[in-house]
């Protein structure tokens, strides 16, 4: 498992691609992609920033569910990403499999939370 200060610098590193690929879709991509793809890459690029703020907040000491999360964010925002350019369809069954790691990663963190 990754510690909670390698989970903080990967959600940094995160966020930055995410705003890697929200530039990209602004400026580079527009007119490359139809608009179905171009709202694909979008999404996944907004998942990806918001699940690096959550990464960034399983820094604060909640490994098992950061670990989830970042291999859930990997593999939803990479397949979808990948499927807007253009990657074999077979990679479309990744995404529901990412999806769902990012909600049991959340969940988990409601549980591992301190009340209060």
């Amino acid at each position: 498992m990754l510690s909670c200060k390698t989970l903080v610098r990967l959600a940094f590193l995160l966020a930055a691609i995410a705003v890697g690929c929200a530039a990209a879709a602004a400026h580079l991509l527009d007119g490359w992609l139809d608009s179905s793809h171009l709202h694909q890459w979008e999404v996944a690029a907004r998942i990806l920033f918001w699940h690096a703020l959550g990464l960034w907040i399983c820094g604060r000491g909640y490994r098992g569910p950061g670990n989830l999360m970042l291999v859930s964010t990997v593999i939803f925002c990479g397949s979808v990403l990948a499927l807007s350019v253009g990657a074999s369809s077979w990679l479309g069954v990744l995404a529901p499999i990412g999806g769902t790691g990012l909600i049991i990663s959340w969940l988990w963190l409601a549980v591992a939370a301190p009340p209060g």
